[in-house]
């Protein structure tokens, strides 16, 4: 899903202007600094907004019932979980409405394999999925030498699609930076997220030049 939003950049512009006058900067060099920041700010929001790895992995294999005090002897690190659930009422769906036991044959126990098998395939590919999602901000990320902390390392998937391309001078007209994040739902999750990010990009600007006037002021005797 390809999801376009206008956000209203007009304060935050001037706010970007008044630092190139004052640091002396191309428009280009702060709009990519402009950028370095928004991308992670709204890749934080829709970061809160989604699950963890670790909370997947939580929910999925969280007892679904209440495991008996006979069942105890025989429960498996899957026994019993939301995860195998999951995967009972799949070969339900398929006909396979009986489950045999462990104890009843070699053939049983084969199935009881198999099916642990499955679960715990089904719960390693949840997880790695969160990996996936968050690896749609990697190719933006690096574009605008955002750092990769707790970012998944394998984009190979985004390749092509989520992409980033710095600002550069322009002899005329507005000078502009791109960046596409192909995180699936990003927009349902956070609809907000970018354009929430804005005032905070602003605000960082703001205090960059705070810092100086008081640097200034400090040098020149008029601030202890």
């Amino acid at each position: 899903m390809s999801v376009q939003i206008k956000i209203d950049t007009k304060n935050l512009e001037k706010a970007m202007a008044d630092y190139a006058r004052m640091k002396k900067k191309t428009d280009a060099a702060v709009v990519n600094k402009g950028m370095r920041f928004w991308l992670p700010f709204a890749g934080s929001k829709v970061k809160d907004k989604t699950s963890t790895a670790a909370r997947v992995r939580t929910e999925l294999t969280n007892q679904a019932k209440r495991i008996s005090r006979g069942e105890k002897k025989k429960k498996t690190q899957l026994t019993n979980t939301v995860a195998a659930a999951i995967i009972a009422a799949r070969l339900r769906k398929q006909g396979r409405n009986h489950f045999p036991r462990a104890s009843s044959g070699p053939k049983s126990a084969a199935f009881v394999g198999e099916f642990y098998a499955m679960t715990e395939r089904f719960v390693n590919a949840r997880v790695r999925s969160i990996g996936y999602l968050a690896a749609g901000f990697i190719p933006s990320y690096k574009a605008f030498n955002v750092p990769m902390r707790g970012m998944p390392r394998n984009q190979k998937r985004f390749k092509g699609r989520s992409i980033g391309t710095k600002a550069v001078p322009v002899s005329n007209g507005k000078v502009t930076a791109f960046a596409s994040v192909k995180r699936l739902g990003a927009f349902l999750v956070a609809p907000n997220a970018f354009s929430s990010s804005i005032p905070e990009v602003r605000r960082q600007f703001i205090n960059w030049m705070a810092q100086d006037v008081n640097e200034v002021a400090k040098k020149t005797g008029f601030k202890k």
